[in-house]
C-alpha cells in the first residue's frame, strides 16, 4: 500500500504539470490561429505585397545634395536621416551615369571599376555613389555619412 501511494503521487506529480503544459500549449496555438484568421483582408494583401515587391517611393530630384538622374525609377530610401542611403535604377548605361555625375557633381572622384562597379566619392568621403550594371541599365547606390566631429 505504501508503494501504491508513492507511485500514485509520483504519477500525479508528473502528470498534472504535463497536462497543464499541454493545455496551455493548445490554448496558445488556438489563439494564434484565431488571431491570424481574424486579420482583415487588407492587411493580408499588404503582407503578401511586401513579400513580392520592395517598398518604393517617388524619386526625388536630389538626395542629400546628390543629384538624381531624370529617368530614375524604383527609388528605395533605406534611411532619410544621415547616415542615409538610397538606391535607384536608370535605363542609362553605367558609363553614361558616371558621366552624368562627373558633369553635375564635378568634385566627385571616380575610382577604377571593381567587379563592374564604379565608386564615386566626395573629397571628404561623406558621399559615396556606387554605379553597377543592371539588365536594362544601371543601379545607383547612394550613401551619405555624417560630418566627422570637430
Amino acid at each position: 500500500m505504501y508503494q501504491r501511494q508513492t507511485t500514485s503521487s509520483i504519477a500525479r506529480t508528473v502528470f498534472v504539470p504535463a497536462l497543464t503544459f499541454y493545455a496551455l500549449s493548445m490554448t496558445t496555438a488556438v489563439a494564434d490561429t484565431m488571431a491570424i484568421e481574424s486579420s482583415d483582408a487588407a492587411s493580408k494583401a499588404a503582407a503578401q505585397l511586401s513579400l513580392t515587391q520592395p517598398e518604393t517611393v517617388s524619386c526625388p530630384s536630389a538626395f542629400h545634395n546628390v543629384t538624381i538622374t531624370e529617368d530614375a525609377t524604383q527609388c528605395q530610401q533605406f534611411e532619410t536621416q544621415v547616415p542615409a542611403a538610397m538606391v535607384y535604377h536608370t535605363k542609362q548605361q553605367p558609363n553614361d551615369v558616371v558621366a552624368f555625375y562627373q558633369a553635375n557633381m564635378s568634385t566627385l572622384t571616380v575610382h577604377a571599376p571593381v567587379n563592374q562597379r564604379t565608386l564615386l566619392t566626395s573629397d571628404s568621403n561623406r558621399t559615396r555613389i556606387v554605379i553597377s550594371p543592371d539588365n536594362t541599365g544601371a543601379q545607383v547606390d547612394i550613401l551619405v555619412t555624417p560630418k566627422p566631429n570637430s
